[in-house]
């Protein structure tokens, strides 16, 4: 009886034996499957350094340089990567005194963008020249994080002229126009072509638009350099704010194209020049004659004037003028012509006279104290523009 219970206290331990080494296998194999487990996931969801590549060169990590928002939309922010780029960063409106957080302009050069936090309006300008500000709006709205500025990748093309690529490596690449122009010369140097110096018109690079010229004759190639708009021209300027050119023939006679060398406006004028932005305005000329025309190719004003506006004189500090405002909320806005050596105003909207070219010598505008005033000057005597006008109608009710 004992010996059978003893082979049965046996057979009952080696059971149990069996079983915990049978569970220790399970539990080594299920231990086995949850790190391969672990290990996949944390492969596939790794944080990988952010790789970006300015004009060719890495640069180092930059926390929070590249942010993306709830959908998938990446930003980089605005201050490094003019720091990156040798531009200037400066928090406030451009012109304008004191700091304001929830605006920037970025500077390149005499080129000057502005932005304005969870907004896609933006605006650009350009010093020493006599144009206005250029207004634009982008795909995203700028953003803010920890109290920095972001814009979206895909406006660096409009929002700051830069090419922005994602190479087949995952890198992030942005390269500004002035790095593309100088290893597209590289690539050019043996074929004859030399990209337009212009730095408007090297603008155009960012949207994958080559100005060049070769013996003289200009024309509008893509980054293989194959040929858009073909060689025919003896000038081409970029304008931007519109995405079209103004552009002359070899007979010396003005039009607008578009990128694709579409006829926009027909090549009939001696010359061609946009001169306000707001308004969409060109001055046109023929036989030295000058004219007002409207993006639409329509004349607001005859072609009869010596000259459209006032040229600046800044050791006198006037201020170059084209648009006088309403000065009395009953006028309207009226444009500054010369005829005859004699200046006058043509109204805004219906480009009819409204001051004849005929006594005043001087019409032009001066910043004092931070406000601009509108002066005139005829027959020896200085006045504000208002009251001259206000003499002017007290003569002819007179009359």
């Amino acid at each position: 009886m004992d010996l059978l219970n003893e082979k049965q206290s046996q057979k009952t331990q080696t059971s149990k034996g069996k079983k915990i080494v049978l569970i220790l296998l399970i539990c080594s194999v299920v231990f086995a499957i949850a790190i391969i487990a672990i290990m996949i996931f944390l492969e596939a969801n790794k944080v990988t350094p952010e790789i970006l590549k300015i004009n060719g060169e890495q640069k180092e990590e930059v926390s929070d340089l590249t942010i993306k928002d709830t959908n998938g939309n990446k930003y980089i922010a605005l201050k490094d990567l003019a720091e990156f780029l040798g531009y200037e960063y400066d928090s406030s409106e451009y012109q304008k005194y004191g700091t304001d957080t929830t605006k920037c302009y970025i500077k390149n050069g005499n080129l000057i963008s502005g932005f304005e936090i969870d907004s896609n309006k933006m605006y650009k300008y350009e010093e020493g020249t006599t144009l206005d500000y250029q207004y634009y709006t982008l795909k995203h709205n700028i953003i803010t994080y920890n109290n920095r500025m972001y814009v979206a990748l895909t406006d660096l093309q409009k929002a700051l002229n830069l090419e922005c690529i994602i190479n087949q490596n995952g890198v992030t690449e942005i390269n500004s126009t002035n790095y593309l122009v100088s290893v597209y010369e590289e690539k050019l140097k043996d074929t004859g072509y030399t990209i337009s110096p212009d730095q408007n018109n090297q603008k155009a690079i960012a949207y994958g638009w080559i100005i060049v010229s070769k013996n003289g004759i200009w024309s509008v190639l893509d980054p293989e350099f194959e040929e858009i708009i073909g060689s025919k021209y003896s000038s081409i300027y970029f304008d931007e704010c519109n995405m079209n050119y103004i552009v002359s023939n070899t007979n010396g006679q003005y039009g607008i194209i578009t990128p694709t060398g579409t006829i926009e406006q027909p090549l009939k004028y001696d010359y061609i020049e946009i001169i306000n932005y707001k308004n969409m305005l060109y001055k046109v000329a023929n036989s030295n004659q000058y004219g007002i025309m409207k993006k639409d190719g329509t004349l607001l004003t005859k072609i009869a004037y010596e000259d459209i506006g006032y040229k600046a004189e800044p050791a006198k500090k006037i201020l170059y003028t084209l648009i006088i405002p309403d000065l009395d909320g009953k006028t309207g806005e009226t444009i500054v012509v010369k005829q005859k050596g004699k200046y006058g105003l043509v109204y805004l909207e219906t480009g009819e006279e409204f001051l004849p070219c005929d006594h005043v010598e001087k019409l032009y505008s001066v910043n004092e104290l931070g406000k601009i005033n509108y002066k005139i000057e005829a027959e020896k005597k200085t006045m504000n523009l208002l009251d001259y006008i206000r003499y002017r109608e007290s003569q002819t009710i007179n009359l």
